[in-house]
């Protein structure tokens, strides 16, 4: 077989080496971006099932869908064959050293851990974009104004997740010279881009108004600057780690002693620093 030379002179062991790099970065990234945004759309769905419109039609089919989406992704994450980010016997030793018996479900777990973290960090912030939406839907007289605004807030968040995942990607590409095509490949199981897309159908769905809604040029600013808010905080490296050792701390008896969790944390406060 042809070898393809992906960049010139380069090592095998370099290349590994910095997929491993890209892999910590949108493994971090998304941790924080894809969960947080799907915390959101939970409580945003339940939002949903109050409004009467959610059960008439198809319209609550259509969101059925998003979680049946959100299931395969998870599913894929856990058990692909290739390019298994999540497998504890993949590994290195003085990485597994540091955890205990702990089985691949419960490592997922623990990355999802740092979007709860930071979904409870940013609460204050979600729910300032929600009132947003929500001002801006109760002076044009949708229906079901404060649930809709939550369902249109958990797109937005969506949205966000894919932007930040496709920022992850930028990022290693340009800051490791690793060529794009290849990390999208690799990493492309963190993208909800699909997820996003199946709920804004969804949300049309209940609420086909907002179609044709043309919000002013005043709520339109603070849409987004509450939007610019998020992303900023989503992606902010003191946020990212500080929600990467609370997860740690959360989580710490998925580690192998207590030293080890101290020594976890210590590194995640020197990498912030």
């Amino acid at each position: 077989m042809a070898k393809i030379n992906l960049r010139i002179n380069v090592t095998k062991e370099q290349l590994a080496q910095d997929m491993a790099c890209a892999a910590a970065i949108v493994k971090l990234l998304c941790g924080v971006g894809n969960n947080a945004a799907w915390l959101v759309t939970l409580h945003a769905h339940d939002q949903a099932k109050r409004c009467k419109r959610y059960y008439h039609g198809n319209v609550r089919h259509e969101f059925r869908q998003v979680f049946k989406m959100f299931k395969e992704y998870e599913r894929t994450l856990l058990y692909t064959n290739v390019n298994r980010f999540f497998h504890v016997a993949d590994m290195s030793p003085d990485v597994r050293k540091k955890y205990g018996d702990i089985s691949d479900a419960d490592y997922y777990e623990l990355w999802t851990g740092t979007g709860v973290a930071a979904y409870d960090r940013t609460k204050p912030l979600i729910t300032s974009l929600w009132n947003k939406y929500r001002l801006s839907l109760l002076a044009h007289d949708v229906h079901d104004a404060e649930q809709v605004a939550w369902v249109m807030t958990a797109a937005a968040c969506l949205e966000l997740s894919a932007m930040i995942y496709k920022k992850a990607i930028e990022e290693c590409a340009n800051g490791m010279n690793l060529p794009y095509i290849l990390l999208k490949r690799t990493f492309r199981d963190f993208d909800l881009s699909a997820i996003n897309e199946k709920w804004a159908k969804a949300m049309k769905a209940l609420a086909p108004e907002i179609i044709e809604l043309y919000p002013s040029e005043t709520e339109a600013k603070n849409i987004k600057h509450g939007l610019d808010q998020l992303q900023q905080n989503w992606t902010d490296p003191t946020l990212l780690y500080n929600s990467l050792g609370d997860a740690v701390s959360e989580y710490r008896e998925f580690f192998r002693t207590k030293n080890e969790v101290r020594k976890a944390l210590k590194d995640i406060n020197d990498l912030k620093q």
